[in-house]
């Protein structure tokens, strides 16, 4: 970024003069003057620019990134938390089912060293160790949960920085946040979204009127008179 020149060359010479003549004083006081200079063509640099990102944002009549900020972007936030918590259910039950397995399996190897004799005692605790060494190794590649949730609650964070930074733009401009109308949007709309990998009803505001249990969906059966 360039700035207009306004140093008088005569404070430079006298800057330059002061020096060899030993007068740091004059010297400071003439340093000073030309900072002066430089800082006021700085603050009309920013003062233009922020001038002109009001305007910008004042002029902004496509209501496209103000339905994005209020709308899309919690609802990819909402939907990142989705994939972390069920994520974490899923390794959890995992988890869970691969320990009962292994206590089992321990039982069975004892059944087998007690009641069982001769060559088949070999081949069953061999079947046995190959079992748990699989379970072992499925409950050992659950891991990839912590991880996978460290990074999403990572952009998780980045998106939100990103939502609260362009609410704060729309406050200063003319928009006002919390006026912005909600999407609307028709059945073939929200068809042709869920075949783009937009997803199912997954965030509290795409679950409004729709059921959450099949208690409801009995309920709602009777009411219609089934």
């Amino acid at each position: 970024m360039t700035f207009p020149t306004q140093i008088d060359q005569n404070l430079v010479k006298a800057l330059l003069k002061a020096l060899e003549s030993g007068e740091p004083s004059q010297a400071g006081a003439l340093l000073d003057e030309l900072t002066q200079v430089r800082e006021s063509e700085l603050y009309q640099r920013v003062s233009e620019l922020t001038q002109n990102l009001h305007q910008t944002l004042d002029g902004l009549n496509d209501s496209t990134l103000l339905l994005q900020t209020k709308h899309d972007i919690p609802d990819a936030a909402e939907r990142l938390e989705y994939v972390i918590n069920m994520t974490a259910e899923a390794s959890n039950k995992t988890l869970e089912s691969a320990e009962n397995a292994l206590s089992l399996m321990s039982s069975l190897q004892e059944i087998t060293c007690n009641s069982i004799a001769g060559s088949d005692t070999e081949i069953l605790l061999k079947t046995i160790n190959k079992v748990n060494s699989e379970l072992t190794e499925i409950m050992l590649a659950q891991s990839f949960q912590d991880l996978t949730g460290q990074v999403l609650n990572r952009v998780i964070m980045i998106i939100t920085s990103l939502e609260q930074s362009l609410i704060h733009l729309i406050d200063q401009s003319t928009h006002d946040y919390a006026s912005i109308p909600d999407r609307e949007e028709s059945a073939e709309d929200k068809t042709s979204d869920e075949m783009k990998g937009v997803g199912p009803n997954v965030t509290a505001k795409s679950k409004n009127g729709s059921t959450q249990s099949q208690a409801e969906v009995d309920d709602l059966l009777s009411d219609l008179g089934f």
